[in-house]
This record gives C-alpha cells, structure tokens and sequence, in this order.
C-alpha cells in the first residue's frame, strides 16, 4: 500500500515539473521572440527614416537643380554657346558665379548632345576640360534627370559640405530644345542634418511607443505565467508538506529517505528521530481539537528550532508522530540534536488562556551502510517505543536487544 502512494506521488511530482517546463519554456520565447520583434522594428524604422530623409533631400536638390537650370538660360545671354566649347564673356561667367549662392551650388558642368563635358565651373571660374560622361549622355537621351547622393569621406572636405547632391538635369532652353545635359553639385549637408536630427527624434518616439505597446500584452502574459506558476507551486505544496504544520507530510519523508538511501555512501552517519508526543489523545479530549492542532504546530516549530541547519529534514509522519533526518552527522552532534529537541519542548505550548507544556518520547538512530530507509524507521520506532515504556518524556538510542521489545510484549499478552 506505502508502495503504491509513493508512486502517486513521484507522478504527480512529474506531472508539476512538466507543468513548470511547459510554462518557463513559452515565457522564454516570448521574452526572446520579444527582443527580436523590438530589434527589427528599430532597424525597420532606422531605415525607413534614412530612407526619407535621402528622398527628401534628393527631392529638394532636384528642385533647385532644375530652378537653377531653367534661370542659367534666363540670366546667360550666351548659354548656348558654352555647350559648343565657344568662349564665354567675362560678364556671363559673373553671373554665373552670382547664381552659385541662389541655390547652395557648389559647381555645374556642362555636357553636349554626345556626353563630352564642355565647362566645368571650380570656386567660381568656369575652366575648359573636355572629358566623357556616360550618366550625361544617358540624361540627354531619355530626357530623365538623375541624382546621387554623396557623403563626403575625407576629413578636410567634409568641414565644408557634409552632404552633395550629384544632379544630371536635361539642358532644356526656353523654346523646347534639348542640347546636352547639366550636372550640378548642390550642397545638402545643412538639410541632412536637420532632417536626421529631427528623424531621429522621431525614430525613438516611434521605438519607445512600440516598446510600449508591445510591453502592454507581454506583462499580462508574463502576469498570468506567474500566476500559473504560483498556482503550481501551491499545488505541489499540497503534495509534499503537512497542510497543518508545514513541515514534509509522510510520503515525501519516504521520498526523502529513499533517495538517501539509494547509495550505501550516503546513507551511513544519518541521524534519524523519531518524535511522538505524548498524552496527545488526552490534550485533545482536555482541551479540544483546536488546542492539539496548536499543539503539534508549536512540536513542528521546536523540531526546526533544533535543526542544524536547511539540510536538516522534519516531517509529520502520522497524527502525533515527527520524525527528524540529519544526514552526515557525528554521535556527538546527534546528541546534541535530540538534547536541543528535549530542551526546547520544556517551552509551555499556550492558547487562549490554556498552557501546556509538552512532553515527547524521541528514538534515535544513527544509520550504517548497511541500512536501508526500511530498517532506519524501524530502529528509530522500537526506540521511541522503548521510551514510552520507560516512562515517556525521555530519548532512548537504539540498541539491538531492543529487537526483542514486541517479541517480549506479545509473549506477556499470550500468557
């Protein structure tokens, strides 16, 4: 029968352990799938912000460059000449220098109907140097400007422009002729940043709003998990400790000393108590029921009491009987144990207006190698037996003539 319940119990302690698995193991995921969302959503958001702000400062270069266009024809009486390498006056290139500051132009450069550059204009002075644009010819053809964007790399220039926009417009004169292309180098570092500032403002907004939002339903997961978590660990409570006391209940002391005892190693220099109090049915019929379970409550509190330390084990193994373990303990320490259990029962147990105080029968046995968790019990039970015979409120160490105490008692009461 003791066989059967502690092998209940084994499953339902296996039953809460998976329980507590299958939780931690969502609540892992979650927190890691968690991190990983909130990761992606902040690289998604850098670069959905640098996007725009590389479409919005393209956008705006692409504006000037082609205001600039359209004014180069208007303010240069000779403009179509510098598309054929003729020579320029010196007034047009004065207003072309003017022109720089209309738009934040760094410099322009010109190119034919071929894609050969035909001026290049530097710090204001517009230089010949006939080269060879592929991007030019392209524009002038399908008639479709382009822009690139550049960060300048190097340190001297980056003092100066941070940011360029490289821009191939079509050079269209007023009348509706195409004759080459414009490249023009506008300078966009001011408005990049001032854009990037401003994005990045917005990118953490949007982060720690989605961090939130995000945070709401996984603290209520989280929440809950703990609450079934919580919720488990009551209910194993319920399997392993005495619902009174709050000590181990019987069959996890059999559990206890099972697994101690499954190595011969382990099990030698135990220290096994067996505790039973006396009188209990007496203080019961005395003084209520209320009274005995205040009573074994405060037996449970001196046994901790009197405990070395955590590893020491106490449990209720019936209604009035405790049992102590104390593994790898000396003759000495034992004793030692057991006295500080017999002094701490002189402690009365009070309620209401009512004090007793107690009295305890204690078996002690100090386990061999030889032992298993059958025979400690057993010692430590024909020990306290033999307490009780002798008078009670007494520790009696097991000895092996006590092996012959039942044997004696059967024979008196067959005579």
């Amino acid at each position: 029968m003791m066989g059967g319940k502690e092998t209940n119990l084994k499953a339902v302690h296996m039953t809460f352990a998976k329980v507590r698995t299958t939780l931690t193991k969502p609540l892992s995921a979650a927190i890691l799938a968690g991190l990983i969302l909130l990761a992606g959503i902040a690289s998604a958001v850098h670069f959905l912000l640098d996007w725009q702000v590389h479409r919005s400062i393209t956008q705006n270069a692409e504006v000037k460059a082609m205001k600039w266009s359209e004014n180069f024809f208007r303010t240069i009486p000779n403009a179509e000449k510098m598309f054929n390498t003729d020579t320029v006056v010196p007034e047009d290139l004065a207003r072309l220098a003017d022109s720089f500051a209309m738009i934040d132009t760094i410099h322009f450069e010109l190119f034919d109907a071929e894609g050969h550059r035909t001026f290049l204009s530097t710090d204001g002075r517009v230089e010949e140097i006939t080269s060879f644009s592929q991007t030019a010819l392209e524009t002038f053809q399908t008639g479709v400007p382009q822009f690139f964007l550049h960060h300048d790399d190097t340190e001297e220039e980056n003092e100066q422009h941070e940011a360029i926009i490289e821009s191939y417009v079509p050079a269209v004169t007023p009348d509706g002729r195409l004759l080459g292309t414009i490249e023009v180098y506008v300078d966009v570092g001011p408005l990049n940043d001032a854009l990037e500032e401003a994005f990045q403002q917005i990118s953490w907004v949007l982060i720690i709003g989605t961090t939130v939002l995000l945070a709401i339903p996984a603290s209520a997961y989280v929440y809950r998990t703990n609450q079934l978590r919580k919720k488990d660990q009551r209910l194993l409570d319920l399997t392993r400790y005495d619902q009174l006391t709050g000590v181990f209940n019987r069959n996890s002391i059999s559990e206890i000393l099972k697994e101690k005892f499954a190595t011969p190693a382990s099990s030698a220099g135990m220290g096994v108590l067996f505790v039973d109090v006396d009188f209990f049915k007496q203080v019961n019929d005395q003084f209520g029921h209320v009274c005995g379970d205040r009573l074994l409550k405060h037996i449970a509190r001196i046994l901790q009491a009197s405990t070395r330390n955590k590893d020491d084990i106490v449990g209720r193994f019936g209604g009035d009987e405790f049992v102590v373990i104390a593994s790898n303990i000396s003759q000495e320490n034992f004793r030692k144990l057991y006295g500080r259990v017999m002094e701490g029962a002189k402690a009365p147990c009070v309620y209401e207006d009512k004090s007793y105080v107690p009295s305890l029968s204690v078996g002690a046995y100090l386990t061999t190698d030889q032992d298993t968790e059958k025979t400690a019990i057993h010692r430590a039970d024909l020990a306290v037996y033999a307490a009780k015979r002798r008078g009670r409120g007494q520790v009696v160490e097991y000895t092996t003539d006590l092996e012959d105490l039942f044997a004696q008692d059967d024979g008196r009461q067959s005579a």
